[in-house]
């Protein structure tokens, strides 16, 4: 076939396609012009005849924000300044109180204020239900742009009308923003050069690390826990997931993947089909250390798929409260024909057993949502607020500190007094002690 020839037939051949995907064509385009006309005319109406002029994209802006915020809380639009912002956070570094936010029952509520946050300094505390913000109501506001408010300079302050969740009356906070530098592997207490000390039964070789929350860094930083704690003769682990908010599944995925060998860790699952499955492997796996998992209602997302992992595995004991139940997948898309982008929900996430966690906008307390731990320790407020507390006052050990007299008002001291005040470590220190003696602790745990 000549060149001539064969440019003849496949112009023809191309012709044939658009005839054939005409009637599709024509479909999709009515498709279009029939859901999106009365927004057109709104738009057009708008620009005629509104009493001032309109020169900007706020139209635009306004009917992207409506349309995502009918989906759920977490989908949202994104100006150029948001982005900047998520990316700065997701880099661990960021300006605002240090807070999580999440959505119970159609209201945005604290998943859980960040260790040392300027919230957790004001007395935010996790489950306080979000009424307003410098005096504006936010229940009708999606979880980003609720994120975004809270936001802002470091040294200015934010005015939060709250109810707490053990109260009828409400309550106005004043936080004042601050960078907020989020070290997110955290020990028992620290010592006087800054770092900190994990082992918090060293003669028997138990350790504690609190993963306050998954970022860019804490996989790295766990490693390097993980190191210390191997060269420190540790045999036994205590996994502090409390009041974690989540952050970067990968990190959570690294992390799980310690102490796991094989199998799948987490799946990502869209309406369609299972989108990916994230698998362990046998490399660097620590098998032989006894592993307890401490979680409760601050615990969310990433830190629900770790220790949800775990616990399907059979690899952990999951101690303490129920979780809460958001383990749903955002994935920030820029948009290619405007200065800005959507965060937009596009799976679900699914343990290893099968289960997926994500508690749905209508779910109830009976619905089967979150992670249950296999020793149930329900705190009450006073309780869970006195962990909170503690956890603001383990700076490092005076150098002087030698003997228990001189301890006793260290912070070392005070953390060794909260343990005997946290019921749900307590807990977690009693199994391992009978696990270590060889005694059968299945019956403590629920099947």
């Amino acid at each position: 076939m000549s060149r001539h020839s064969f440019t003849l037939t496949l112009v023809f051949g191309i012709i044939v396609l658009m005839f054939l995907r005409l009637p599709q064509m024509v479909a999709e385009q009515d498709y279009v012009l029939n859901t999106y006309r009365a927004l057109v005319e709104v738009d057009a109406l708008a620009k005629q005849r509104y009493v001032e002029p309109i020169i900007d994209d706020r139209l635009v802006v306004g009917a992207m924000r409506g349309m995502l915020r009918q989906l759920d809380p977490y989908s949202a639009y994104l100006s150029a300044d948001r982005l900047a912002a998520i990316e700065a956070r997701i880099e661990g570094e960021y300006a605002g109180i240090g807070a999580e936010i999440g959505m119970r029952n159609g209201r945005p509520v604290i998943i859980t204020p960040l260790d040392g946050s300027p919230a957790a300094q004001a007395g935010v505390r996790a489950g306080d239900r979000i009424v307003a913000i410098d005096g504006r109501k936010v229940r009708a506001l999606s979880i980003p742009e609720i994120d975004s408010a809270l936001r802002g300079e470091a040294g200015t302050t934010v005015r939060l009308t709250l109810q707490h969740a053990d109260a009828q009356i409400k309550t106005v906070v004043e936080v004042v923003r601050d960078k907020i530098l989020i070290e997110t592997i955290r020990g028992f207490a620290k010592r006087p050069d800054g770092t900190w000390d994990f082992m918090i039964e060293p003669d028997d070789g138990v350790a504690y690390v609190r993963v306050s929350s998954f970022h860019k860094a804490t996989a790295r930083n766990f490693d390097r826990a993980l190191l210390e704690l191997i060269e420190n003769g540790a045999s036994a682990i205590i996994l502090d997931l409390r009041f974690n908010p989540g952050g970067i599944l990968a990190e959570a995925i690294h992390m799980v993947d310690r102490f796991v060998s094989d199998g799948v860790i987490v799946s990502t699952v869209t309406r369609r089909s299972v989108e990916h499955d994230f698998t362990a492997s046998a490399s660097h796996t620590i098998t032989d250390w006894d592993l307890i998992v401490l979680i409760n209602g601050g615990s969310a997302s990433a830190a629900e798929v770790m220790a949800g992992s775990l616990q399907a595995h059979g690899r952990a004991i999951i101690v303490g409260e129920r979780s809460f139940g958001k383990a749903s997948v955002q994935r920030i898309i820029r948009l290619t024909t405007h200065n800005g982008g959507v965060k937009l929900t596009i799976a679900h996430y699914r343990l290893p057993n099968g289960r997926i966690i994500h508690r749905l906008p209508n779910a109830s307390p009976d619905d089967d949502w979150g992670i249950y731990p296999d020793v149930e320790v329900v705190l009450s407020q006073k309780e869970r607020d006195a962990v909170q507390q503690s956890r603001l006052a383990t700076g490092p050990f005076p150098k002087d500190s030698v003997g228990k007299s001189a301890v006793a008002n260290t912070p070392l001291g005070r953390a060794t007094a909260e343990i005997e005040r946290d019921r749900q470590l307590t807990t977690a220190l009693d199994l391992l002690r009978r696990m270590r003696q060889g005694e059968d602790v299945s019956q403590a745990t629920r099947n």
